[in-house]
């Protein structure tokens, strides 16, 4: 329907959608890096008591 839409604003209007697909990857990638590192930060175990730890909030 976009095609459809666009085609009465681009000359010549567009056959398809253009899909950034290495944009999407690298999203993709860079959105499970940074979940991997705040799961694996969350879960390393402090070397303090945890009493220490919230006093130090």
């Amino acid at each position: 329907m976009l095609v459809k839409v666009l085609t009465g604003v681009f000359d010549p209007p567009p056959a398809s959608l253009a899909i950034p697909g290495s944009y999407l990857a690298l999203t993709a990638v860079a959105a499970l890096l940074a979940v991997l590192a705040a799961a694996l930060n969350g879960n390393r175990r402090p070397k303090r008591p945890a009493v220490e730890e919230l006093r130090d909030l």
